[in-house]
């Protein structure tokens, strides 16, 4: 069945019309034959898996054929936009969702800026993108009007010049009356650490979105035309001002967030000797990157789509610009740096010393603009061996130009780095590039030969598949930071805190801390109030980061939390659990839900929805092929401790992570595999594609643990029923192919015709050994 074949499928279950109040439209988008068809989701999706990354799980599962790589056209890219984004303060963020060319698990990336609250205010809560257009095509869409253009001319332009030329041919200003999602060259040239851009530097990065979106020949998605205003702003508006109040009041927003951005983590993840160096062969690194030494470069701040905060920290290093703004913001906080309240009173007082790249006077565009994030000053800082923060600025402006995520570009440059090191590569290997740490001619080259696929280029470019791809030897897996194929998102290195490694290791989309982080481990004043921490996570866990007790229940509602936060279009900053325990939470978005849907929600049930989402996650994975197995760590942090620090000595022990796991499992209703147990994933299937049949197995075989198995894929009848098993349980084939089983329908022995005997939802079918004698 081909994807045409299945979204048709999909298309007969969906509605004409909104299932209910403010819902918008599903536009499905065949980029090969030029073809649109609108539809509306039923409203048992919103009620289990609400809009944004939750219903574009059910899409893709229903859409996902199995066996298919992930560049493979028919695999279709899913954009969908929150329940609430644009109508809630800080809600401007919507999900690109896929199966990921970069690792083994689900794409899925979260982005804000314009676009996802252009997308919903034109009518359209998700875009489904499959099939491989005839040329490169930008897609234009103005409400109900949707155009395929040819964007040949386009085709070569990096971030910093598309928009503009999409300004100067449609007459239209980004962010005023036009929302524009765009590749790079490096999306063109399939680099699986791409990106797709949605602003000069929000990016759409985990999991290689950039490379997914060239397969289809995509150059861009252009939403045009001033975005219509939000349905119910006036029922919205008396609770969206508790929610804007809740953020703007919080600490950590108003004195940081706001003032500096999310640099200002690089201190307390360096005090605490958490900071990932060498590709985390250390955990400590220079001053010199606390966020106080890019004040002088700081001109002000910018923010998404009518949001309060206005995190993104701006940066101008050329004679013209303007620094100083948030200066001073962090001193005195000791609850930035609580492991070490004197650091919180240093200030470095760097002046303003920058005059080009090579100290010559010259000046080009990578000297100003957007950023950096504490991820990219932590992975091209110390993951890489730099501390100048001048070359950190310079760094984020071309990996906003190109389109990379510095993520997974800066963990594959650390790679290489620490294989140069080891003597595993030499400039054999590089073409002559010099991979020595702390090289910046080296990195900033590179960052433009990557985008390319030029050189050695084409290896960073591939990113954790590189030993898979013939570029490293076998032995580099070693020194590879990810988990599930994923490089580490953030650069703070987790031996210490369990937490952040359970919740890396279980995180549905890799090694990310996005999904889960149990950022408040850090927090001296909520692991001293023991009561305070049960009902904060809902079971007891134990005040001290650096054990393993109780760690479960935090990353478990922290993971329920944040699916909630990404479906409704929350930025997660502004989420409860994830900087503070006072920012908006699950009850505040079942209030806006039940008014602009007309239908009730509670805080409780979100909680629930929560773990439905990343449930379904999940079973994607399982159809991906991961299994318990992938959900763990790095060798190097069971082996090897971390050597600086009030934790020192640290690392993670393999028997108390794996009863760790073990006992999240258990609290998340997962099997031993790592599923959703029988009697849940019943109830996701009927949800998802409206089939369950529940298969009883007489012996624990690999892939069921519980001898069962829920086939959730209309099945027509049991010899369909025989295939999918052994599509969906490969490892058991050679057991499910046991001529001595028999099957029973219903309790019904089938001895015969098993084509003809037809199968429904909620069946019950049970493999019988056959028993004979003489």
């Amino acid at each position: 069945m081909g994807i045409r074949d299945k979204v048709e499928q999909l298309c007969a279950r969906l509605h004409d019309t909104p299932q209910y109040d403010t819902q918008g439209a599903v536009l499905f988008v065949d980029l090969e034959k030029r073809e649109t068809q609108r539809k509306y989701l039923p409203l048992e999706v919103l009620r289990t898996y609400l809009g944004g990354r939750g219903a574009n799980m059910y899409l893709l599962y229903n859409l996902l054929q199995d066996g298919r790589e992930a560049l493979d056209p028919e695999i279709p890219l899913i954009f969908g936009a929150g329940t609430l984004t644009g109508d809630m303060p800080a809600a401007t963020r919507g999900n690109f969702t896929s199966r990921s060319p970069e690792s083994d698990a689900i794409l899925d990336t979260n982005g804000g800026d314009y676009f996802p609250s252009f997308v919903k205010r034109h009518g359209y809560d998700h875009i489904v993108l499959y099939g491989l257009a005839p040329q490169w095509t930008l897609l234009r869409i103005a409400h109900e009007e949707v155009q395929f253009i040819d964007a040949t001319p386009y085709v070569g332009l990096d971030n910093l010049d598309l928009p503009g030329a999409i300004e100067r041919d449609f007459e239209c200003t980004e962010r005023k009356d036009m929302a524009l999602a765009r590749i790079t060259t490096a999306g063109e040239n399939l680099a699986l650490c791409s990106g797709i851009m949605g602003g000069i530097k929000a990016i759409w990065a985990r999991g290689g979105g950039g490379a997914k979106m060239g397969s289809l020949r995509l150059k861009a998605i252009m939403v045009h035309g001033k975005p219509d205003e939000a349905p119910k702003v006036a029922e919205l508006k008396a609770h969206n001002k508790v929610i804007g109040k809740k953020i703007t009041s919080t600490s950590v927003i108003k004195n940081a967030l706001k003032q500096v951005g999310t640099p200002f983590l690089y201190k307390p993840s360096r005090v605490l000797g958490a900071l990932g160096t060498l590709n985390n062969q250390k955990t400590d690194w220079h001053p010199t990157l606390d966020a106080d030494n890019f004040d002088p470069y700081r001109p002000g701040m910018d923010g998404c789509f009518k949001c309060p905060v206005h995190c993104r920290n701006l940066n101008d290093m050329t004679p013209e610009g303007k620094g100083g703004w948030g200066s001073a913001a962090l001193k005195g906080l000791k609850g930035n740096a609580s492991y070490d309240k004197a650091q919180a009173d240093v200030e470095h007082g760097k002046q303003r010393t920058y005059n080009g790249i090579h100290g010559d006077g010259k000046f080009d565009q990578y000297d100003k603009g957007d950023g950096p994030e504490y991820v990219t000053v932590g992975k091209f800082g110390p993951m890489i061996g730099l501390k100048e923060p001048e070359h950190i600025l310079r760094l984020n402006n071309i990996l906003n130009d190109l389109g990379l995520d510095s993520a997974s570009t800066g963990s594959a440059i650390a790679w290489a780095m620490e294989l140069w090191q080891r003597g595993i590569i030499d400039a054999s290997h590089t073409g002559g590039l010099d991979l020595s740490w702390g090289n910046y001619e080296t990195v900033e080259k590179l960052l433009f030969m990557t985008a390319k696929r030029e050189g050695f280029g084409d290896t960073i470019a591939d990113s954790t598949r590189a030993v898979e791809r013939g570029k490293y030897p076998a032995a580099a897996l070693d020194y590879r930071m990810a988990v599930k194929g994923l490089f580490q998102s953030d650069p703070h290195d987790a031996r210490i805190l369990k937490a952040f490694a359970l919740g890396l290791s279980v995180a549905t989309r890799g090694m990310d801390h996005l999904r889960n982080r149990v950022t408040l481990e850090i927090n001296a004043r909520i692991n001293d109030d023991a009561p305070f921490k049960t009902e904060l996570y809902g079971g007891t866990v134990a005040a001290e980061p650096n054990r393993y007790d109780g760690k479960e229940f935090a990353v478990r509602r922290c993971e329920n939390t944040f699916a909630v936060g990404d479906s409704v279009g929350m930025c997660r900053f502004n989420t409860k659990l994830f900087n503070s325990p006072t920012t908006p939470d699950c009850g505040d978005f079942a209030t806006q839900l039940t008014t602009a849907t007309a239908h009730e929600f509670t805080g409780e049930q979100l909680n629930e929805i929560g773990r439905n989402i990343t449930g379904l996650e999940r079973l994607i994975n399982f159809r991906l092929g991961l299994r318990a197995k992938d959900d763990t760590l790095p060798k190097r942090w069971f082996e090897e401790e971390i050597e600086v620090g009030p934790f020192k000595g640290e690392k993670v022990d393999r028997k108390e992570f794996e009863a760790m796991k073990a006992r999240f499992y258990e609290v998340t209703g997962l099997n031993a595999e790592g599923v959703p147990k029988a009697d849940w994933h019943e109830r996701l299937a009927s949800a998802t594609t409206g089939f369950a049949v529940r298969v009883e197995l007489p012996q624990v075989l690999p892939g069921a643990p519980e001898k069962t198995i829920v086939i959730d894929e209309p099945v027509a009848n049991v010899v369909a029923l025989r295939d999918a098993l052994a599509r969906r349980l490969p490892e058991a084939r050679e057991a499910l192919d046991d001529h001595s089983w028999n099957i029973a329908v219903n309790g019904h022995m089938v001895l015969a015709g098993e084509r003809d005997t037809a199968l429904h939802h909620g069946d019950r079918v049970a493999f019988v050994p056959i028993i004979a004698g003489g």
